[in-house]
């Protein structure tokens, strides 16, 4: 988990893992079509993570409002993993606690938290641009600044951090 792009995994109902990024990849290894319980939960040397069998259809049951944060040790240092239900899977990001606010300090505007909640939501570019009456490149543009400034590169990174950081619930 070094550098700024955290770790992340997207499971679907049952458990398995249908994506990561490079980084994950680079952290756990090739880990497509493993249960996610099995990924995370069996990181060497971590301890105090929630992973148990099922606990993504139970995240899930309980409704994208609902989401788990929790801190855990791995290699010496506190880290953090968050999991967020997102249309019907669950994103995990698995991060270093070192990095506690977006960076260089930057902070979202008031309407990149809106863009931010609306994807989170679930909202498509063209559906986010129609519910706050701009452009879809006016979101694109939103999009680009929250991936700069919390330090991600997908949706589902911006979403997640934005879990991570407070400016969702």
């Amino acid at each position: 988990m070094s550098g700024q792009i955290p770790a992340i995994l997207v499971a679907q109902e049952d458990g398995t893992v249908v994506s990561q990024n490079r980084a994950a990849r680079r952290l756990l290894g090739k880990k497509t079509g493993a249960y996610c319980w099995d990924v995370v939960g069996g990181l060497k040397g971590a301890e105090g993570l929630p992973c148990q069998r099922d606990c993504v259809l139970r995240l899930l049951a309980t409704g994208m409002d609902n989401s788990l944060h929790t801190s855990f040790r791995y290699g010496g240092q506190r880290h953090h993993l968050s999991c967020v239900p997102v249309d019907g899977t669950v994103v995990c990001a698995l991060t270093r606690d070192a990095e506690h606010s977006p960076e260089h300090g930057q902070t979202l505007t008031p309407r990149e938290r809106t863009v931010l909640e609306l994807l989170a939501a679930g909202e498509t570019t063209a559906s986010a641009a129609t519910c706050l009456a701009v452009t879809e490149a006016t979101v694109r543009t939103h999009v680009e600044n929250m991936r700069a400034k919390l330090g991600v590169n997908t949706r589902a990174a911006i979403v997640a951090n934005g879990f991570r950081f407070g400016y969702l619930d």
